[in-house]
């Protein structure tokens, strides 16, 4: 021991020192455990979200549409948020497109939408590739043409639209491309080319016909679904929409934008041909 001292240059009485203020060291006070209130709050905002109804099309499913939103408004649902696809377009969007719309031109095809959509619930909406083909061709923009014939329908734009509900910033998103070998592929690559101080909260994405929700880059990421059949284009890609909607409830803390997200999808099943 006294070699060992030597090489260390510490003389006996030093050594005593520091083991006797270590073992004094070790005596810590362990804190209880406390419940962090932040976490705790009684704000809870409830909301719906769907895509990709594109009516006009023989293939819409309006009555599944209309059982959505009335079950949205039995369970207290305040607004509803549409990631785009409206309606079905301009009848070019793909080889054979034409023979599956049953309404052409864009004012009776808005005419159709301030007719038929579902009423009773406030819905946002912007527009996406389909209902745009109208723009493409002549500058008519179909968010406003309906906004101006159904007051309760509230035109956010082009395919994309942020916006807040209470302090949780939500993204509409109505992207490009066809669906990916996973159904969180895409949101997952879009997700990851956003800013981090331009994320939302909530990203909700349209276009792909899919139904799915994970966590990511702490962003909730939802496909929205579609209220739409079949059609022979996704026949032919090999693909089955999920026809349904989510109903969303957000539970906001005291200094946190979101704290909790509780999604539920509603399916329905197409067995109509």
């Amino acid at each position: 021991m006294k070699k060992l001292l030597d090489q260390l240059h510490i003389s006996e009485k030093d050594a005593r020192r520091i083991l006797l203020n270590g073992r004094a060291n070790i005596k810590t006070k362990i804190n209880a455990p406390k419940i962090l209130g932040r976490y705790f709050s009684d704000k809870k905002i409830k909301f719906a979200v769907i895509s990709d109804t594109h009516l006009n099309s023989r293939l819409e499913r309006l009555d599944e549409l209309h059982t959505f939103y009335a079950i949205c408004k039995k369970i207290g649902v305040e607004a509803v948020f549409h990631s785009g696809d409206i309606l079905d377009g301009n009848g070019r969007m793909y080889r054979g497109h034409l023979n599956e719309i049953h309404t052409y031109g864009v004012h009776r095809q808005v005419d159709y939408i301030a007719k038929n959509y579902p009423r009773g619930i406030p819905t946002f909406f912007i527009t996406g590739n389909h209902d745009l083909s109208f723009y493409n061709d002549n500058g008519i923009d179909v968010g406003n043409l309906i906004e101006k014939k159904r007051k309760d329908m509230i035109y956010l734009g082009q395919y994309q639209a942020d916006f807040t509900i209470g302090r949780a910033k939500i993204r509409l998103l109505h992207p490009d491309g066809g669906v990916a070998y996973a159904l969180s592929y895409r949101g997952q690559k879009i997700s990851e080319q956003i800013p981090s101080g331009n994320k939302p909260d909530i990203l909700l994405i349209g276009h792909f016909h899919t139904s799915f929700y994970f966590w990511y880059r702490n962003i909730h990421i939802l496909n929205c679904g579609s209220f739409q059949g079949q059609t022979l284009y996704l026949l032919r890609k090999g693909l089955n929409p999920a026809i349904g909607g989510w109903t969303c409830e957000i539970r906001q803390g005291k200094r946190d934008r979101v704290v909790a997200f509780q999604p539920c999808w509603i399916p329905f099943f197409d067995n109509k041909k």
